[in-house]
């Protein structure tokens, strides 16, 4: 098929030459070609030809809720002003989950093999990652929104199938059933491209000049904003403050104030209670307006007598 444009004939030609190197690549036998294969790749295939403000690496993912970590992920594509990974090498490195917005599992040759092992991969980043909120209220309060989760593809260099076996949508179709597709796209080069729009498998297949690769970019770019603009601006420090059992706190002024304690995770901390300015006795708990620093839990007082004059807490009776 022509070029529809100079731009497209530039592209396919960086196209054409990362996939001939990894190819090339692909042949050597030594322990380090898969590697190499992701260098070729990373290199001169996703980071030049990506937009740059999506970050491209290598490594693996985590989560704040639980310190869950994946399996090495071939590539990620992530956006840094969500959060910063740590990278050791300016690739490798440790993603959160909040800023990653597509995952690549690369396989020299795609068998049914890997794609189920590709699907599970994909299955466990989709059901065991929690994400943190990251969008807040007028008030500036966190408030619970809806989150598009990362999605998985699957690039492999070459297929096992034969012409007689049908189409990769079709095999992998056969691998999850009635079940849910946990990988979003599938692409490989120089033969097809497939991805899910909720109710087909729609895709390219026999192709020339690697449209199919073109048509996977072009999916890419075409969505990763919309994945990043659902994750809002997550807190950081969810994943790097530590915990603690107990919060230490000195007035910074004379206010009276009461000990409270999370009802789910136990954590101890201190409330100046705020009330409406007026003369009023409360006989019962009080309870946080803020929610727990660790767990979003309730923090409550013990039950007694809290008297107040003109809004401010005069003490416990």
């Amino acid at each position: 098929m022509p070029a529809a444009n100079q731009y497209q004939s530039l592209v396919r030609s960086r196209i054409a030459s990362a996939i001939e190197q990894a190819r090339q690549t692909s042949l050597l036998t030594h322990q380090g070609v898969k590697g190499a294969i992701l260098e070729t790749l990373i290199g001169q295939l996703f980071t030049p030809l990506l937009p740059a403000d999506i970050g491209v690496g290598t490594g693996q993912i985590i989560e704040s809720y639980g310190g869950t970590l994946s399996n090495q992920i071939d590539i990620v594509l992530y956006d840094r002003s969500i959060l910063p990974p740590i990278l050791y090498d300016g690739k490798l490195g440790i993603f959160p989950i909040e800023a990653v917005l597509y995952t690549i599992e690369v396989k020299t040759t795609l068998t049914a093999n890997e794609l189920k092992t590709a699907h599970e991969s994909a299955e466990h980043l989709a059901t065991k990652f929690g994400y943190q909120p990251g969008k807040k209220d007028e008030h500036g309060k966190t408030v619970q929104h809806s989150i598009e989760k990362a999605r998985s593809v699957i690039f492999a260099l070459n297929s096992d199938l034969s012409g007689t076996k049908g189409t990769e949508a079709e095999r992998y179709k056969r691998i999850y059933g009635d079940s849910h597709a946990f990988l979003r796209a599938i692409c490989v080069a120089g033969r097809e491209y497939w991805f899910d729009n909720g109710d087909f498998w729609v895709g390219t297949k026999d192709h020339s000049q690697y449209d199919e690769i073109l048509a996977f970019l072009g999916g890419v770019t075409n969505t990763y904003r919309s994945v990043a603009s659902s994750r809002g601006y997550p807190a950081l420090g969810s994943y790097i403050i530590p915990e603690f059992n107990s919060v230490v706190s000195v007035k910074s002024r004379d206010v009276e104030s009461v000990s409270v304690t999370c009802e789910s995770c136990s954590l101890v901390g201190q409330l100046v209670p705020k009330v409406p300015a007026a003369n009023i006795t409360v006989n019962g708990a009080l309870v946080a307006s803020e929610k727990c620093p660790r767990c979003g839990g309730t923090m409550r007082s013990a039950p007694g007598k809290y008297e107040f004059k003109d809004g401010k807490l005069l003490g416990q009776a």
